[in-house]
């Protein structure tokens, strides 16, 4: 598929999109491209926009530069130490285990 039918193609995604907040937007077209075009397809893009994006719209070149980068990590959770057990919480020993 030659690239300027890839950046029609893209950019008729982010015209649908361009009325969404940005976040949601860019967002939106990720996952669209993500669910529903071939990794064929997806590829040919990332090569399109490394040799410069000709032809892509701004919110598509945005929400495919991070795209690319690869998913986000989560943040890690902090556990404190200043939880405390609930009163009970120690297990009963029972024959045949369990709590019994």
């Amino acid at each position: 598929m030659q690239s300027s039918d890839l950046a029609r193609m893209a950019n008729q995604i982010a015209d649908y999109f361009v009325t969404y907040p940005k976040n949601e937007a860019i967002d939106g077209i990720a996952k669209h491209i993500h669910a529903f075009w071939d990794p064929r397809m997806r590829n040919a893009l990332k090569a399109h926009m490394d040799t410069g994006g000709e032809g892509l719209s701004p919110l598509l070149s945005e929400a495919m530069a991070i795209y690319f980068k690869g998913p986000l990590a989560p943040k890690p959770a902090k556990v404190t130490s200043q939880c405390k057990q609930p009163k009970g919480a120690e297990p009963s020993i029972a024959p045949g285990g369990g709590d019994g």
